[in-house]
């Protein structure tokens, strides 16, 4: 472990380096690999991020304490995928995330945020949800690649947390959705409950498959989504269309043999890549942080209240773009979380002496 926290010292400070806005990731995914491991370093015009993908709470403190105040931001990841065990290392005075417990023994609970919220002081920390931005990726690329997604037959192999999210995301733009998962009890009723969840004027429907072939019969798009077991092989290869596309969701969920057939039967092969999410996110997130600090709320003048920020007004109220400095004006509130169509004559003027006396129009 002493390794990957040197490997984690030399990525912090190449990124506290950085001129821009400095983000630090940390991670966990539910393959429960052997070793945790780094993400790039990422750089864009207004932001730099880095991070890693950790197994164990164990060594979250050490990771903490090198990132705490090297950083800007601590993005952590609030999705529980860490299953509960017990802490077998020896125990230290500062082991305050297992002293703490009134547990009788040492309990890895894999709540990352939340110690990362009471440890961290330094630099500020958010909570960003990985899966979610597997998804989006996914859907993104399957969007932009295919051009438009209705009609089109997409096996995904694998209806856990991420396939089931990918399948409603897909189903609801008109995809013929076919997924497979090996306890099949579970697959029925994750494909009943979607289709229950999905509007219903959405005449596409998720099918559920006992049969792995089945799935991938005649597949557009075969999408592989287990926990980094190879599920598409030769024979699932063999049942999509001639020019399917191929998506690996994660890690190893294609075999060597079924990638080399893919490649000799001019197949495409996308490894999702999450960089467009992410950095999507990143933005969302500190415009977010912006509205919150700064123009979320309500403000009282000496003739009319003005909302912004989402901030819901009551009847009267004036939605502008920022309460703080105002310089649109969108409308008068009608109470109810809309604008009204048509003013009074009293409202009209109450607009007229905030635009001449407040607005920076």
């Amino acid at each position: 472990m002493s390794s990957f926290i040197h490997k984690v010292k030399s990525l912090i400070s190449e990124l506290s380096a950085q001129n821009v806005s400095r983000i630090f990731t940390i991670a966990t995914t539910s393959k429960g690999e052997e070793e945790p491991y780094l993400t790039p370093l990422r750089v864009t015009r207004d932001f730099a991020v880095a991070g890693c993908v950790i197994f164990k709470q164990e060594c979250l403190l050490d990771i903490i304490e090198l990132v705490d105040g090297a950083v800007d931001i601590v993005l952590v990841d609030t999705e529980k995928k860490i299953p509960l065990s017990i802490n077998k290392q020896a125990l230290l005075a500062s082991d305050s995330i297992y002293l703490k417990r009134n547990t009788i023994g040492p309990v890895e609970t894999g709540n990352l945020s939340k110690i990362c919220f009471q440890q961290i002081s330094k630099s500020a920390t958010f909570e960003f949800k990985p899966n979610d931005l597997t998804v989006n990726s996914a859907w993104s690329f399957l969007s932009q690649r295919l051009g438009v997604l209705s009609g089109k037959r997409i096996a995904i192999l694998g209806a856990g947390n991420i396939g089931s999210k990918l399948a409603l995301k897909l189903v609801e733009c008109g995809a013929d959705v076919h997924i497979y998962r090996q306890q099949a009890h579970v697959g029925y009723q994750i494909t009943n409950g979607l289709n229950l969840i999905k509007h219903e004027n959405t005449v596409s429907n998720i099918t559920f498959h006992n049969s792995l072939l089945s799935t991938s019969f005649s597949a557009d798009v075969v999408v592989g989504c287990t926990n980094g077991v190879p599920i598409i092989d030769n024979e699932v290869i063999q049942t999509v269309k001639k020019n399917a596309l191929v998506v690996d969701l994660g890690k190893n969920n294609i075999t060597a043999d079924a990638i080399k057939l893919a490649i000799k039967n001019k197949l495409e092969i996308y490894r999702v890549d999450v960089t467009a999410a992410l950095e999507g996110f990143i933005y969302e997130m500190l415009k977010m942080r912006d509205v919150l600090n700064s123009s979320y709320g309500k403000k009282a003048l000496s003739f009319c209240n003005i909302v912004s920020g989402g901030y819901l007004g009551e009847d009267g109220d004036v939605i502008v773009d920022d309460i703080s400095k105002p310089s649109v004006i969108y409308g008068v509130a009608n109470g109810a979380g809309s604008i009204k169509k048509s003013l009074s004559s009293a409202e009209n003027e109450i607009i007229a002496k905030l635009k001449k006396e407040v607005c920076l129009c």
